[in-house]
Formats: C-alpha cells, sequence, structure tokens
C-alpha cells in the first residue's frame, strides 16, 4: 500500500510533464511519504479516550495531525482517508463531510460570525447597524446559532432586515448537539461557529461588542498575523486574593515548557486571574494548525468536558483558543495592551493626575496602542439588568503593557468595573463623533426588532 502511494505520486508529475522531477525530488517525497504514513499508524495506535482531563495528550495529538496535514499540503499530496478518519475519531461530533476544504487555502474569503439567540438580538442589531451604517464594513456578517430554539423563525427573519450580505449558520447542521450541548452551554457556541463559519479568515466577533473603527483590515494591520493566523486581546490585569489559574493550567501542561509568549505574559509573571478576553478574535484558517487548534478549543467545550473540567477552572471559552494553541506547539499572538475601560468619568474621585471609572464597558485599543477599537458590554447602560437606556461614553482609561501600567480594578457586580488610578482620555479626542453617530443607529433597533 504504501509503495502504490508513493508510486502514483512519484509518477503523476512526471506522466503530465508539469515538470522534470529530479533524484533528489524523489527522494525527497519518498522520505515525506513514509514520515506521514509513519504518523498515521503511530496515531492510529493511540486514540483518544473519554478523559475530560487529557488536555497535554490531545494537544500532543493535534499538534501530530497538524503536522501530518501540513506536509500533505506542501507536497500537493490530497488528504487520505485514513486522515480523515483520524480526525472523526478525534472530533466525532464535527459532521465536517469534507476535510479538504476545512484545510483549503485556495480561498481568500473573510468576514465576521456572531452567535445570536433570541435573547441578545437587540445587543446584535446595535452590531449590525453601527458597522453597515457608520463604519462602512461591507464584507459579509454569518449569524450562527443553534437551531430554531436559540433563535426563533421571527428572529432570523427580523435580523435579515436589517442589512444587505447577512448570512444564517445553523450549528445543528456542523455538530453533535447531544455532545456539544449548545442549549445550555451559554459560552460554549463561540468556537464552534469559527470552525462552522465559510470564511477561511474568520473574525468571531461577541454579539455585544462595538467597534469604534472598522475591521475590515484587521489581519493587514497586524503582520504577523498573516503568518501567525491567530490574533488574540488580552482582559483585565487584576489578580484574585486566593485564587489562581495558573496552578490549572500549569498541571495541564505537566512537562510541556511554556512558550515564550506564555512565559512572557502578564498573566503568568504575575498570576493574573484571566488572560483573554474572547470579545473578539481573528483566525486565518487556511493556516492547517489554527483549524485544528479550533476543533480542540471547541471540545474543551463540549458539554462533558466543560462540565468536568473547563467551566469548573474558567469563564466559558475565553481562555480555551489560547490554551488549545499553547497545548498543541501552535503560535499565537496578543495585542500587546491589556483591556481597559470606557464610561463616564466619577467626579467625586480621582486627583488632579487621575481619574475613576465605573462601567460595564471593556475596552480594546487598536494595532497602534493608540486607538479605542472595540469595547464589550454592547451600548446598553447594563445588559445584565433591565432596561433599555443607552450608556453615556465620554471618557476611558486604558490599560497598558506592563504591571505599572495598569488601572487599579474593582469589581461591583452585574457586570460593573471600576478602573482608577490613572489619566482618563476624553473620547472626543479620539472618535467621540463615530460613537455619536453609532448611539444614533442603536435608537432605531429597538423599532426594527422584536423585545
Amino acid at each position: 500500500m504504501q509503495h502504490n502511494s508513493y508510486t502514483k505520486y512519484r509518477a503523476k508529475p512526471i506522466a503530465l510533464g508539469i515538470a522534470l522531477v529530479t533524484v533528489v525530488d524523489l527522494v525527497s517525497l519518498c522520505k515525506n511519504t513514509r514520515r506521514w504514513y509513519a504518523a498515521i499508524n503511530g496515531l492510529e495506535r493511540h486514540l483518544p479516550t473519554s478523559d475530560a482531563s487529557e488536555f497535554a495528550q490531545k494537544g500532543d495529538r493535534v499538534a501530530k495531525l497538524a503536522d501530518i496535514v501540513t506536509l500533505l499540503r506542501d507536497h500537493g499530496i490530497p488528504i487520505p482517508e485514513r486522515f480523515n478518519t483520524l480526525v472523526q475519531r478525534e472530533f466525532p461530533w464535527w459532521t465536517a463531510s469534507n476535510l479538504e476544504t476545512a484545510f483549503a487555502q485556495s480561498t481568500s474569503d473573510i468576514g465576521i460570525v456572531v452567535c445570536v439567540g433570541s435573547n441578545n438580538i437587540i445587543t446584535a442589531g446595535h452590531l449590525i447597524l453601527s458597522l453597515r451604517n457608520v463604519l462602512g464594513y461591507k464584507l459579509p456578517i454569518q449569524i450562527a446559532y443553534a437551531g430554531n430554539d436559540d433563535l426563533t423563525k421571527n428572529d432570523q427573519a427580523a435580523l435579515l432586515k436589517l442589512s444587505d450580505g447577512l448570512e444564517l449558520l445553523n450549528l445543528l447542521h456542523h455538530f453533535n448537539q447531544s455532545a456539544a450541548g449548545f442549549q445550555d452551554g451559554k459560552y460554549a457556541m463561540e468556537p464552534f461557529a469559527a470552525i462552522a463559519s465559510r470564511f477561511r479568515m474568520t473574525i468571531l466577533v461577541d454579539a455585544d461588542v462595538i467597534f469604534l473603527k472598522n475591521p475590515d483590515t484587521i489581519f493587514q494591520e497586524h503582520d504577523i498575523v498573516v503568518t501567525s493566523g491567530a490574533l488574540f486581546y488580552h482582559d483585565r490585569a487584576y489578580k484574585m486574593e486566593g485564587k489562581s489559574r495558573k496552578a490549572w493550567i500549569q498541571s495541564l501542561l505537566g512537562k510541556i515548557p511554556p512558550s515564550s509568549t506564555l512565559q512572557n505574559s502578564l498573566f503568568w509573571k504575575e498570576d493574573l486571574w484571566q488572560e483573554m478576553e474572547s470579545g473578539v478574535v481573528a483566525f486565518d484558517k487556511g493556516h492547517p494548525r489554527i483549524t485544528l487548534s479550533l476543533l480542540f478549543s471547541a471540545w474543551m467545550n463540549t458539554k462533558y468536558v466543560r462540565e468536568h473540567e473547563t467551566y469548573v477552572h474558567i469563564l466559558g471559552d475565553k481562555e480555551t483558543y489560547w490554551l488549545a494553541m499553547e497545548l498543541s506547539n501552535t503560535f499565537y499572538y496578543f495585542q500587546p495592551e491589556y483591556a481597559g475601560l470606557i464610561g463616564t468619568i466619577d467626579s467625586t474621585a480621582g486627583t488632579s493626575m487621575t481619574s475613576k471609572i465605573c462601567s460595564a464597558h471593556i475596552l480594546h485599543m487598536d494595532h497602534t496602542g493608540d486607538m479605542p477599537f472595540w469595547f464589550n458590554g454592547g451600548l446598553l447602560l447594563n445588559k445584565a439588568l433591565d432596561g433599555m437606556e443607552l450608556a453615556n461614553l465620554t471618557h476611558f482609561i486604558t490599560g497598558g503593557t506592563t504591571m505599572s501600567d495598569q488601572p487599579a480594578w474593582r469589581y461591583d457586580g452585574n457586570e460593573y468595573w471600576c478602573a482608577e488610578g490613572k489619566p482618563a482620555i476624553a473620547l472626543i479626542e479620539k472618535t467621540d463623533v463615530v460613537l455619536g453617530k453609532i448611539l444614533q443607529q442603536a435608537r432605531k433597533v429597538k423599532e426594527m426588532l422584536p423585545t
């Protein structure tokens, strides 16, 4: 069998007269063909188990799968059925019918995918109208949902009327619901949506995110993302007294040394409570390691694994993206600045040199570190509370790249945070006009969507 497969791919370029294959080419191809056969044979002998804590072992298998598909693709060899079978055994809840397209490089499609249910269509409407009518975002937007019980048909129809270029993406057509458990997994759908999205370059966005500049150049603005395939954003740099997630991650890594990205992070050096804010993440799925790492992340968010391991230690999907890449030896990149806060200044606090802002809206800067790019929490004053009052956003306090440059954080409950100890910057100096137009669009949403 090995001889036949080798002969097939050795003879093809000669028979077609495409190129004159040298002896060196043949020897190299023969060695690589044997390598991927040996790699597949090895993986077939170490099949996945149902153990929810076997993160490191699964990361090793994911890394080997990525090595195989990269080797095959680099030599123009179609993905064999044996490899497809291995991927299906590793991730049996994924119903992908053609793995060739899952690892394709031919398309350069880019777009946004956002998970929307009937419980958050208002915030999703704010996002969509602000992108289309204020920021000039013209690329397609996919609305991901888990069947009609998640997003009713009436709500689907109402959302599609908001703008051109909107598509529905039913995740139940791509994944086994009993294993994924979307219906009782508040945060679990996100990585699955990124996998199912038709876009090679996928910008995964929470429904309560608001951009302050057009995100359509997010891949070009970060050169390193073009080569690495993944862009992440840091969360707030704060500690929880007496609590640590670092110890759990160290237990997962075992003897695997942390990557330089992890070692140099404030999360690792300062034992912060959380590392990543997943309101916006960007993936280029043309990189096989990215697609397989996304599947690994989704596995961490499947019902059994999240209930027995993942969500015991972390909140939702947010840390699973970089953790999947860390455990599978996949490079990833964080925007250097940690998160800040956008809201209004508390006039009763602060000094002549520092300010205090309390708000439910976490802010992230763009690739320059100077311009506000996006914030979460939507445009409502506080989405965690009843009411449709819109927020008054006039100033922001930035995070920084070092611990000494971080504001002091305090959590007041119901998604409400306070940041102080740094000077606040007036939004009017940066993007006040844009935000004003976004708020105007938000006032239309209540009339256009059912509440």
